[in-house]
C-alpha cells in the first residue's frame, strides 16, 4: 500500500512566530526538497513587526470575513522602502506572557536579548521591541528560505498522479500565485503541501449596532477599532467609551483613562474579573450599547441609560479569521474545500485545529487562541513536519470528520478558544505521542518537539495576575519572585497529582455523555494511552 502522502516541496504562508518555527521544524526532518516561505512584508516578524503608522482604512461596522484586506501604506515621499502593511500591535505594548513561557524551547528570549542589549535588563513580560528583535535571531537558521515582500494572492488546488502510483491513483497539488510587493512581478509555483501561518489579527471585527452606519457619517472619526491605535495622544481631554474587555480592551483602557475626560466608561458583556479592573481607578464598567444617538452624539446603553456628548468609541472588539487567498467571497454550489470561514469565527473542515479532512496536504498553525502560541505552534510544527512525512499518522477522513462533530458539540461558536492550561496538556500530550508512544520509532527523527515541566505549567498559571502587578508597578520586574510569586515545587507536584486524578474522571464523564476521542472534552484525540501519562515526569 503506498504511503499516504507524497509530500517532497512545502509552502509556508506567513514569516511570523509561526511559519518560522514551521520552516525550522520541516527543514529540521531532512525529507522535504523544497521549502518557501513567502511574507508580504520586508522583514519576519508578522504582528510584532510594528508599524508606526497604522491603517488609515476604517470599516464601521464590519461583520465579513470575506472583507478585502487593507492596502498597504506606501513609501513616503523620497524613501526607497517596500510598501508597509500595518498591524495590530501599539508603541508601548507589553506582553503578557512571561517570556521564559512565551518563547521558543529551541532559544530563549533572555540570551537574545543579552546578546542585543548587554548589561541591560529584560522584563519578565517584555516590551514588543524584545519581541521583534528576539523572532529576528530566531529566523537566522530559515531565512534563505523566505520570499520578503512577496503577497500570496491565490492557493489553488490540483490533483497529479502519485509518484510511482497505479494510473488512476492521484494526489492533492497546490498552486501558489503570488506579486513581489515592490515591482508588482508576478509568480506561479506547484507544491504538494501548505501550511498557512498567516496570524489572525488583519480583519477587523465591529458589530453592527442599530444606527451605527447613520452615526458613522454623521460623526466620521469619533468611532475606531483598537487596529488604528497607537498612543493615548488623540484621547487626551477627550469623553471615551471602550468597547470590549479581553486583552487588548484592558491594555489600551489602562493606557488611556489617565488622561481622558473622566469617567472613561468600559461597555462589555460580561463582567471584566477584578484582576483587569484594577488598573483602572475611575473607570465605569457599564452595559454593552444597545443604540447610537446620532443628534446626541451618544449612545444608549442596555439598561436605558444615555451616555452624551461622546468624542471617540473605541471598538476593542477583536478580529475575524479570513483567508483572502483561498477563499474571498463566500462559496456557492459544491466547493472542493468546503465552506472554510462562515461567519469568520473558526475556520471549519479541520481536524485537530490544523489538518483539512477532505485535503490534509492543507493545514493551519496556531489558531487556538488563548494559549502560548510560540511553543504550541512548536508542537504543531512537529507534528505536521511528521505527518507529511509519514512517520506519524492520521486517523481515517471518517474518524475525523467524527471528531469534528463531536468538537462543535463541545466547544460551540467559540471553537478555537482553548480554556486556560489546554495548551500545556496538548504540548505535553504531542510530546509523549512523538517521543515514546506507539509511532516513536520512526516519529523521533527529526527536530524534539516541546514540553512543558512543572515549572512552566506554575507559570502559565499564575501569568495573568502577574501582568496585573507587572503594569502596576512600572513595568520594571525581572522575575516573577519579584512581583510576589515564588515557585514552590512539592507544592506544584501535588497540585499536579490532584489535576492528574480530576482529569481522568472528567475523561470518564466526557465518555458517558457521548463525548469520546478526546484527551480534554475541547480537544483532539491525539493519544490512545490514558491521559494521566501526559503529567509523567517534571
Amino acid at each position: 500500500m503506498a504511503p499516504r502522502f507524497a509530500v517532497r516541496s512545502v509552502a509556508i504562508i506567513g514569516a511570523g512566530s509561526s511559519g518560522l518555527t514551521a520552516a525550522r521544524y520541516i527543514q529540521a526532518q531532512g525529507v522535504y526538497d523544497r521549502i518557501v516561505v513567502y511574507e508580504q512584508r520586508s522583514q519576519v516578524g508578522g504582528i510584532w513587526n510594528h508599524s508606526y503608522r497604522p491603517t488609515d482604512q476604517e470599516h464601521i461596522p464590519q461583520e465579513s470575513p470575506y472583507l478585502r484586506p487593507d492596502a498597504p501604506l506606501q513609501p513616503r515621499e523620497g524613501k526607497a522602502e517596500a510598501p508597509e502593511f500595518p498591524t495590530a500591535t501599539y508603541d508601548d505594548l507589553y506582553v503578557n506572557i512571561p517570556h521564559p513561557l512565551m518563547g521558543f524551547t529551541d532559544l530563549s528570549i533572555q540570551e537574545v536579548h543579552e546578546a542585543n542589549h548587554p548589561g541591560q535588563p529584560l522584563p519578565i513580560f517584555p516590551h514588543r521591541q524584545t519581541i521583534a528583535e528576539y523572532l529576528i535571531s530566531y529566523s537566522q537558521e530559515v531565512r534563505h528560505l523566505i520570499r520578503f515582500n512577496t503577497k500570496v494572492h491565490d492557493v489553488r488546488l490540483f490533483k497529479r498522479p502519485r509518484p510511482n502510483g497505479q494510473v488512476d491513483d492521484f494526489v492533492d497539488s497546490w498552486e501558489i500565485h503570488s506579486a513581489n510587493t515592490v515591482d508588482g512581478s508576478g509568480s506561479v509555483e506547484k507544491f504538494d503541501a501548505v501550511l498557512v501561518a498567516q496570524g489572525h489579527y488583519d480583519i477587523t471585527f465591529v458589530p453592527h449596532i442599530a444606527n451605527i452606519e447613520a452615526f458613522q457619517e454623521a460623526h466620521p472619526g469619533v468611532l475606531t477599532h483598537s487596529k488604528r491605535y497607537r498612543n493615548p495622544d488623540k484621547f487626551r481631554g477627550k469623553k471615551v467609551i471602550v468597547v470590549g474587555n479581553q486583552a487588548s480592551g484592558l491594555d489600551i483602557a489602562a493606557q488611556i483613562h489617565s488622561v481622558v475626560e473622566g469617567p472613561m466608561y468600559l461597555s462589555v458583556h460580561t463582567p471584566t474579573i477584578s484582576e483587569g479592573l484594577k488598573r483602572l481607578t475611575g473607570a465605569e464598567e457599564v452595559p454593552e450599547i444597545q443604540e447610537f444617538l446620532v443628534e446626541e452624539r451618544g449612545v444608549r446603553l442596555a439598561d436605558g441609560r444615555l451616555i452624551r456628548d461622546v468624542d471617540i468609541v473605541l471598538f476593542c472588539t477583536g478580529y475575524l479569521f479570513s483567508l483572502p487567498f483561498l477563499q474571498r467571497e463566500k462559496p456557492t454550489g459544491e466547493n472542493p474545500l468546503g465552506d472554510l470561514l462562515s461567519n469568520g469565527r473558526r475556520i471549519h473542515r479541520l481536524y485537530d485545529d490544523m489538518f483539512h479532512i477532505d485535503h490534509p496536504t492543507l493545514a493551519f498553525l496556531c489558531l487556538p487562541m488563548k494559549v502560548v502560541p510560540y511553543p504550541l505552534a512548536q508542537a504543531q510544527a512537529a507534528l505536521v513536519a511528521r505527518v507529511w512525512n509519514n512517520t506519524l499518522e492520521l486517523p481515517s477522513t471518517e474518524e475525523m470528520n467524527e471528531w469534528e462533530k463531536e468538537a462543535e458539540m463541545v466547544r460551540g461558536p467559540t471553537f478555537h478558544v482553548w480554556p486556560q492550561g489546554d495548551d500545556g496538556i496538548y504540548i505535553n500530550a504531542l510530546y509523549q505521542r512523538i517521543t515514546e508512544g506507539s509511532e516513536s520509532v520512526a516519529s523521533r527523527a527529526g527536530k524534539e518537539p516541546p514540553r512543558w515541566n512543572n515549572y512552566l505549567v506554575w507559570m502559565r498559571r499564575v501569568a495573568l495576575a502577574g501582568k496585573v502587578k507587572f503594569e502596576e508597578g512600572g513595568h520594571k520586574a525581572t522575575t516573577l519572585a519579584e512581583l510576589g510569586y515564588i515557585y514552590d515545587e512539592d507544592e506544584e507536584k501535588k497540585k499536579n497529582e490532584e489535576a492528574k486524578q480530576a482529569e481522568v474522571v472528567e475523561k470518564i464523564n466526557a465518555q458517558f455523555t457521548g463525548v469520546t476521542g478526546y484527551i480534554h472534552p475541547r480537544m483532539a484525540k491525539i493519544e490512545t494511552t490514558p491521559f494521566v501519562s501526559v503529567y509523567s515526569g517534571a
